[in-house]
C-alpha cells in the first residue's frame, strides 16, 4: 500500500464519521495534530505554496457573516432585477 493510498483511505474513513460526533472528531484531530508534524511555509513545495496562497486569498470569501443581513441583500437584489 502506497503512502498516497493510505492517506486517501484515512480521509475516507474520517469522512464516514458523523459530523455531530464531536467527541470522536476531537480525538482524531488531537491525535493528528500531535503525531503529524506541521510543515513550515519555507518547507513547502512551490505547488503547495501556490495552493496556500489561493486559500489565503479566498479565506472567508463565502462566509455567511460577510454581510450583516444576507436575506435583506438578496431581497434588494431580487427587487432590483425583477421589480415588485
Amino acid at each position: 500500500m502506497t503512502a498516497l493510498s493510505m492517506k486517501q483511505s484515512s480521509v475516507n474513513l474520517i469522512n464516514q464519521i458523523d459530523d455531530k460526533d464531536t467527541a470522536l472528531l476531537e480525538k482524531i484531530y488531537l491525535f493528528l495534530t500531535v503525531n503529524v508534524p506541521a510543515k513550515k511555509r519555507e518547507e513547502l513545495t512551490p505547488e503547495q505554496k501556490r495552493r496556500l496562497a489561493l486559500v489565503d486569498k479566498y479565506a472567508g470569501a463565502f462566509s455567511a457573516c460577510q454581510t450583516d443581513d444576507w436575506k435583506k441583500d438578496k431581497e434588494e437584489y431580487m427587487l432590483e432585477k425583477y421589480g415588485q
